[in-house]
């Protein structure tokens, strides 16, 4: 498999130093050039707002210092070592991966990543990794989690047959987040992976909640009625306001009911991840009281 690391560093660098007038072409067309078919399958206009980006202009001593903090902690070379050592493992049990991977880190709005500790990813489309950070003392040693989280994403779906906007249902959805957390904690520890798991967002009371909501409605259907168990209560998603759901609450009992399943099993995270994730929850044992 081929690992290609965009070198985002210096092209932002370089984008820095065009006119402000100049810069939305250059972020679109240069920045994103390796990303225009993700960006074609997804429907998705290549923005900074669309993809949860900081500003190109007026945030210039920002920029230059979140750049200098990843620049600090290696992290592009580090993306390419997790990216390797995370194949290692999906080579080793046999399981096919993509012929090729692009990973782009890319600086993130404070504002909007506010309410996931600075950072996220999407790696659904199969040889794509985007990553948006606001880098800080304590998101910046997760960055390498949240890229093996975007990876799993990217070999889950590279061997998924069926149509993820029509054919998911609740169960596949939080078996994807939650077999992505898995093989995370597997390679870093459950302290590094997402702060909906680690840091308490979801526990306790609204644990249980999101756990009994999900029970019930483990066969729902189609992603628009199956994303409000899986990301709750989310300012951007009006009708999850009234829902019930604790924000990002089906990540956590899909984390957790993975946790279960694989204790149950034995099966390897690296065996699960082809599976039929219905199957796997339902087999978990996690839903029954």
């Amino acid at each position: 498999m081929e690992i290609i690391i965009q070198d985002t560093l210096n092209l932002y660098k370089e984008m820095l130093n065009l006119p402000e007038g100049e810069r939305s072409e250059f972020f679109s067309g240069e920045l994103l050039k390796p990303f225009n078919r993700m960006f074609e399958i997804m429907h998705m206009p290549k923005t900074p707002e669309a993809m949860g980006c900081i500003q190109l202009s007026g945030q210039e001593s920002k920029m230059i210092e979140m750049l200098e903090r990843l620049e600090k902690t290696d992290a592009w070379n580090n993306a390419k070592r997790t990216i390797e050592a995370a194949a290692a493992r999906f080579e080793k049990a046999s399981i096919p991966l993509p012929e090729k991977v692009v990973v782009g880190i890319f600086l993130g709005n404070p504002e909007y990543l506010s309410m996931f500790q600075g950072y996220t990813g999407m790696g659904s489309i199969p040889g794509y990794i985007l990553i948006m950070i606001d880098p800080n003392e304590k998101n910046l040693p997760k960055l390498n989690a949240c890229i093996t989280h975007e990876f799993h994403h990217n070999v889950l779906f590279h061997n998924t047959k069926w149509n993820f906007m029509t054919d998911v249902t609740v169960g596949r959805y939080i078996a994807i987040e939650g077999l992505a957390e898995s093989f995370a904690a597997s390679m870093f520890g459950e302290e590094f992976i997402g702060p909906w798991v680690t840091d308490g967002l979801v526990q306790g009371a609204d644990l249980e909640t999101a756990r009994r909501i999900i029970s019930k409605s483990l066969d729902v259907r189609g992603f628009m009625e199956v994303r409000k168990y899986i990301f709750g209560k989310h300012p951007m998603m009006p009708e999850t306001q009234d829902f019930g759901m604790p924000f990002c609450g089906g990540y956590a009992v899909g984390y957790y009911a993975i946790q279960a399943y694989l204790k149950k099993t034995g099966i390897s995270i690296e065996k699960a991840t082809v599976m039929d994730g219905d199957e796997v929850i339902k087999a978990s044992g996690y839903f029954e009281d």
